[in-house]
This record gives structure tokens, C-alpha cells and sequence, in this order.
């Protein structure tokens, strides 16, 4: 019999918000401190000479229990319903004794969707072999053979913490580079971080925002590597910088991102469905510093990155005459590498997307930018590249 979590979950909530535990990234070691800190909670469940736990940033497991042979069987279920399904997991399996160990994640109605990644202590988190996975052919399941490890993580992406994300903006404050403004608080009050570069005369300002969805990975890559090139020390970006303001929002659902949810804030509300109706504090907080940035001057663009099963940009309709978001598009649909990217225009007013609420109040090209769940980072990387190299040139004819 599956094992409540409702209880354990919030404890291991309350765990998290009061001890952050070390770094963790999918690029570097992860250090056995972090595994320590995150078995360190009360197991999810517990039999056989093995523990599950959830006790840390991105963890989501709804159930558990473990067969007489060791066997564990996880519950992965959604925040709230109706939802659109992007089942996350994370859990670190403990075992009493170094042992190879089979998990099975039971999605309900929904079907597999990220492929699995695992860290052991003092190692990088790497991709598990796709011959230890496999999916059920209803997609409602998935086998996976984990590795001998006493401890190992489990993960539906990469691992990293809301800590991760903001580090590289942070050191750009402390560089001098960046200004953080925050614009205001989470359902659970977690800071909205916003990072401003403001010169002294700006054209306008362009709006860079991810991480609405919480499990979206690709969109936020593409993402960091757009800001890196902007805020870059080429005489390109220098020269964009010298004229053009950047508003960037590096994570605008800090509670959905931390609890591991599927799609939707603490309030069981998907952010990108509420720019307009504003019910909630994530998005009134947002609205409200985007509309005081254009009271400073014009919002040149709004880009939004997502992630979904597939490279397309939702666009406008092509306008009279070519903006900034355009210069983009048009870098972004060259033939990089064999890329393939799909172009969607429409303009769906009062839908509550991001993209039409900004083009409804500012007149602007919003994009929103969905990266493949599996497009090669070498490849989002030369796109995000080329698309901020695009607009900067554009800004510079402007």
C-alpha cells in the first residue's frame, strides 16, 4: 500500500526553507555534504533496508512504498488538477548497503516525459543510460535500474537550486554590472528577483523572463546563454549596453521551481495563463515592474523562454515594420546546424499569456521562445547566440 506524503512533505518543506543545503549542479561534483543534508529528513518511505527521501529544492515524489525485494515504487502526481502534464520527479533513494536499485514511477493518467538523471556523492550528475529505462507502453510508467551507490540522486533534469539560478545575475551585482530591484514576493514569500542594467539615456528597455514552468530546463539554457551575450564584453554589447536598458527575470516562480511542481505556482494557478486577470502575487508583482520600466521609457521587447517538446517561437503577426523581436526571428530561422525551428504567429488578446498582455499594453513584439525538452545544448547555445547577436545589431540601426 502506497504511503501518504502530505504530512512528510510538509515537513520536508519546512526542512528545506530553514536549512539550505550546499550547492548542487549538474556540472560539478556533487558534494556528499548535499546528501547528507538531504537524507537528513524524515524518509518518505522506509522498508527492506532502504529510504526515500524529498527533503530538498526540486523534490517531488507524492508516494512510495518497497517490496520485499527491495523494489521501490514511486507515486509521481501533479500539484493541483487541471493541469497541463510535465511530470516532475526527485527523490534520493538511501540504502543500507551499496546496492544496485530498481525504482518504477507510476504517473497516474499522465505519461513519461523527462528522462532521467543521478549523481552518487562526489560525483557529477549525469543522464542515466537509456538501457536502464524502461517506459511502459501506455507511457503511465517507467523502470529505471539504478547504479550500486549507499545514496543516489534521482531527477527528472538536471539538478540545481533557486541559488543556482541567481548566482551568475549575483555576481554581475557584485560586479557593478547589474542592479537587483526586486519586485516583489511569492506566494510563500520568496524574493521575485529582477536584475536591471539601466544606463544613463536608454532607447527603451527589452524584458527577458524564464522560468514561469517550473521543470523547464532547455528554455532557461537558451535563456542564460541570451543574457550572457548581452551582458558580454564584446564591443557589440558594449555598445547596446551604452543605449539600451535590460530588465531580466531569471526566475518567476520561485515556489513552483523549489516544491518541484509540475507547471503551476503555490497557488495552484499557471503563471503563464494570469498576465491580465493578475490573481496572482508572482504576476501582479511582474506586471507592476514591467509597467514602471516603460514609464522610464518604451518596452523595445519582451522575451519569454520556455520549454516544450519541440523548437518553436510563438510570434505576432509579422509587422508592417521589422522590430527587434523580428531581427530574431530572422537569425533564429537561418539554417544553424541543420536547426528547425517553427515560427507560430498569432496574437491572442486577454488569453493571459505574457506575450499578448505585453503586446496588448505596449505595443511591443513579445516572443515566447520554447526549446525542444531534448534539443542539443550545442545547438540551443548557437541559436540563443545568434538570436541575441541579431538583436543587437538590429538595435544598433535602430
Amino acid at each position: 500500500m502506497l504511503i501518504p506524503v502530505a504530512v512528510a512533505r510538509w515537513a520536508s518543506l519546512l526542512a528545506v526553507l530553514a536549512a539550505p543545503l550546499p550547492a548542487l549542479a549538474a556540472d560539478a561534483a556533487i558534494s556528499p555534504a548535499w546528501f547528507k543534508a538531504a537524507t537528513a529528513s524524515t524518509p518518505l518511505c522506509a522498508g527492506n533496508g532502504r529510504r526515500v527521501h524529498i527533503g530538498f529544492e526540486r523534490a517531488a515524489a507524492a508516494a512510495c512504498s518497497i517490496d520485499a525485494d527491495g523494489h521501490v515504487h514511486v507515486t509521481i502526481a501533479p500539484e493541483n488538477k487541471p493541469i497541463n502534464p510535465s511530470p516532475w520527479y526527485g527523490l534520493v533513494v538511501a540504502s543500507d548497503a551499496p546496492a544496485p536499485t530498481i525504482v518504477t514511477l507510476h504517473y497516474g493518467d499522465s505519461r513519461h516525459r523527462y528522462a532521467p538523471w543521478t549523481a552518487e556523492p562526489g560525483a557529477p550528475a549525469h543522464r542515466l543510460d537509456q538501457q536502464a529505462v524502461t517506459i511502459a507502453a501506455d507511457q503511465h510508467s517507467a523502470t529505471m535500474c539504478l547504479p550500486t551507490a549507499r545514496t543516489r540522486l534521482l531527477i527528472a533534469q538536471p539538478p540545481e537550486r533557486s541559488d543556482d539560478v541567481l548566482a551568475r545575475f549575483e555576481a554581475k551585482v557584485q560586479a557593478g554590472q547589474l542592479i537587483r530591484a526586486d519586485a516583489g514576493h511569492s506566494v510563500a514569500r520568496r524574493p521575485l528577483a529582477v536584475y536591471h542594467h539601466r544606463p544613463a539615456e536608454p532607447r527603451g528597455t527589452i524584458v527577458i523572463i524564464t522560468r514561469q514552468h517550473p521543470p523547464e530546463t532547455t528554455g532557461p539554457q537558451a535563456f542564460a546563454r541570451f543574457t550572457d551575450v548581452l551582458l558580454g564584453t564584446s564591443r557589440a554589447a558594449r555598445a547596446f549596453r551604452r543605449r539600451h536598458a535590460l530588465m531580466i527575470v531569471p526566475l518567476a516562480n520561485p515556489d513552483g521551481f523549489v516544491m518541484g511542481h509540475w507547471r503551476h505556482n503555490l497557488g495552484g494557478v499557471d503563471l503563464n495563463r494570469d498576465w491580465g486577470p493578475f490573481t496572482q502575487p508572482e504576476t501582479r508583482a511582474l506586471g507592476a515592474a514591467i509597467t514602471a520600466e516603460a514609464a522610464r521609457g518604451p518596452i523595445l521587447a519582451v522575451i519569454d523562454f520556455h520549454s516544450t517538446f519541440r523548437d518553436v517561437v510563438y510570434a505576432p503577426p509579422q509587422p508592417n515594420e521589422p522590430d527587434l523581436g523580428e531581427a530574431m526571428l530572422a537569425a533564429i530561422t537561418r539554417d544553424l546546424a541543420g536547426a528547425d525551428i517553427r515560427i507560430d504567429r498569432a496574437h491572442n488578446p486577454g488569453n493571459g499569456v505574457l506575450k499578448s498582455w505585453a503586446r496588448d499594453q505596449f505595443g511591443v513584439g513579445a516572443l515566447t521562445w520554447e526549446v525542444g525538452d531534448d534539443s542539443p545544448p550545442a545547438r540551443t547555445n548557437r541559436l540563443a547566440t545568434a538570436a541575441a547577436t541579431a538583436l543587437m545589431a538590429a538595435a544598433a540601426r535602430q
